[in-house]
């Protein structure tokens, strides 16, 4: 019995596992952004019915290739109308060279920095129309090429000081329809973009609930290290009695020889 329990675990665990490794369907074209500063072989997902709301790994990509084109050659992909949440894993072994992506209209709730961790030369990132609230400060720090930022139509109340500062070729910013303001939410220059980052240093979409979150996170933490420093100082302190002890068990045991 314990055998047949253990088989049906297995095999529930290995239909999980499978399910959520998905193929995608690509319709593979050559197209043109301004942004991408000519044209490019791009990848767009045909089959969103296969994303939802757990984090999906892309297992490979089907479709049929233009020109003697491959996978390789693939530098822009493209999501839009699914339901992802969460940024699908292994894309960076399907598509090796990417440089631009745009998950559009995706029901993307979130973004971390190691999700966007092997994409190096990303230059063009959209998640436009997605319910995103928070930028983190460290989201884009492994992606130091990075142009052109999409962030309209989406929640974000809040945008770390230091999350923009450090991208130094960043040159257009959509940003209108968020719960944070500027008083320009569309720049496609250099120095407008420095103007808005520049508003960002000095805290102007700070969330005031996500930095008393992250304060109380803090606290917790220095909380935890306090009690582990104050644990071992009395450990410390049972084996200095317990030394202390000895020693003077021995001083008696001189004292009487």
């Amino acid at each position: 019995m314990k055998f047949i329990g253990l088989a049906v675990l297995i095999c529930c665990f290995s239909t999980f596992t499978v399910g959520n490794s998905v193929t995608i369907k690509c319709y593979y074209q050559m197209w043109k952004y301004w942004e991408a500063n000519g044209i490019e072989y791009q990848c767009k997902v045909q089959n969103n019915e296969i994303f939802n709301e757990n984090r999906v790994t892309i297992e490979k990509a089907e479709g049929e290739h233009k020109n003697g084109k491959s996978d390789d050659d693939v530098k822009f992909f493209v999501i839009t109308g699914a339901k992802l949440q969460f940024f699908p894993r292994n894309l960076e072994n399907v598509f090796k060279n990417l440089e631009l992506i745009f998950i559009w209209n995706s029901k993307l709730i979130e973004i971390t920095s190691e999700d966007l961790k092997p994409f190096p030369k990303l230059k063009s990132f959209k998640l436009e129309e997605n319910p995103i609230e928070v930028i983190r400060e460290d989201l884009f720090i492994n992606n130091p090429d990075l142009e052109v930022l999409y962030l309209e139509n989406n929640k974000i109340n809040h945008i770390d000081p230091k999350a923009l500062s450090h991208l130094n070729k960043l040159r257009a910013i959509w940003f209108k329809n968020n719960l944070c303001k500027f008083d320009k939410s569309e720049v496609t220059t250099r120095s407008e973009v420095l103007q808005i980052v520049k508003k960002i240093e000095q805290g102007q979409c700070l969330s005031t609930q996500y930095a008393i979150t992250v304060l109380f996170s803090q606290n917790y933490q220095l909380k935890q290290q306090n009690e582990e420093i104050l644990k071992k100082l009395n450990e410390n302190q049972k084996y200095n009695k317990i030394i202390e002890n000895l020693v003077e068990t021995i001083q008696e045991l001189k004292d009487k020889i």
